[in-house]
């Protein structure tokens, strides 16, 4: 008698093998999860907002700090283009010495430009600066000296510390002013502030894991009965945690999005007042803002976290069911 062939049973046709999906069909899955994500977000419009604007606000916090490193950085970077020093005469020396020490320094290699402001032109300039020419014209001496400003290649503090030295001991100058100290303090504040925006960048990074997570594990709770159906039937973990994955990923997404729309009216709103300011130091100060590559390093970096964060959250539920 021919023995009739027995019927693999489920768990023994997965272990016989794993089951091949072609390309288009793989896609076509996370197309269609893609899609329920977003209908499982705008269905719930209310409790989607709340969770996004969170998400936003914990995204624009360090972006915010960035924009602010940025635009400070360019009074760092315009002040190492070149080194500047200030040179004030004494009140008893003539134009003549003036504009022999000028001719002396013009030929320095180490200088790039030299600028002699008289006394006369040191009072116009303040008049027009202060506002105050009214004032000015009526005093009967000229109490501002005469000066250089002097201006080195971006080759280090060495050679503008040495110029400064020689310039210290010369018999015509009276003082000489080195900007070296203001800026290794705006460097060190800097720094400062990168550390602080690292700092910043991962505990907020671990906010919205937790916050990604925690909504993902309300949603997975109550499609508690669903997953376990899923899995009766040899559902794999990986087709069960694809549409929360999804999920996941879209709230970190849309999150970047509404930090970078809350940066950019932010920005729009004191844009008119922060132009007038930067007017006065100089038409080459502008107000900075994220940046496309930042702008696409947020929007990555969110859905990035979003993901891992319902990985986690996916990653345990399926563990313990």
């Amino acid at each position: 008698m021919k023995a009739s062939p027995t019927r693999k049973s489920a768990p023994s046709r997965a272990a016989s093998g794993k089951l091949r999906v072609s390309p288009g069909e793989w896609l076509r899955q996370h197309w269609l999860c893609a899609k329920d994500a977003l209908q499982r977000l705008f269905s719930q419009p209310v409790n989607t907002f709340m969770t996004l604007m969170v998400i936003g606000v914990a995204l624009l916090l360090p972006a915010l700090l960035y924009v602010l490193g940025s635009n400070l950085a360019q009074f760092g970077n315009r002040l190492t283009e070149t080194g500047q020093i200030t040179a004030y005469f004494h009140d008893a020396t003539s134009d003549a010495d003036h504009l022999s020490l000028v001719n002396s320094l013009q030929t320095d290699d180490r200088i790039n430009v030299v600028n002699y402001i008289s006394t006369e032109q040191a009072m116009r300039d303040f008049a027009d600066w202060s506002g105050l020419g009214d004032v000015m014209s009526n005093l009967e001496e000229n109490p501002l000296p005469a000066s250089l400003d002097i201006h080195l290649p971006a080759s280090g503090l060495t050679d503008i510390n040495a110029l400064a030295e020689e310039l210290s001991t010369n018999e015509l100058i009276d003082l000489v002013q080195v900007d070296e100290q203001w800026l290794i303090r705006l460097e060190q504040i800097l720094m400062l502030g990168d550390r602080i925006v690292l700092v910043l960048v991962a505990v907020l990074a671990m906010a919205v894991l937790f916050i990604v997570g925690n909504s993902i594990r309300t949603i997975i709770a109550n499609r508690s009965d669903e997953i376990q159906v899923m899995n009766l039937i040899g559902a794999t973990r990986q087709y069960m945690a694809r549409p929360f994955l999804w999920l996941g990923l879209c709230y970190g997404f849309l999150g970047g999005v509404i930090a970078w729309i809350l940066l950019a009216l932010m920005l729009l709103f004191i844009h008119e007042p922060t132009s007038a300011l930067l007017g006065f130091y100089g038409s080459e100060y502008q107000l900075i803002g994220l940046g496309w590559q930042a702008s696409l390093s947020l929007l990555l970096g969110s859905a990035l976290l979003g993901w891992l964060g319902a990985r986690i959250s996916v990653s345990r539920h399926l563990t313990k069911s």
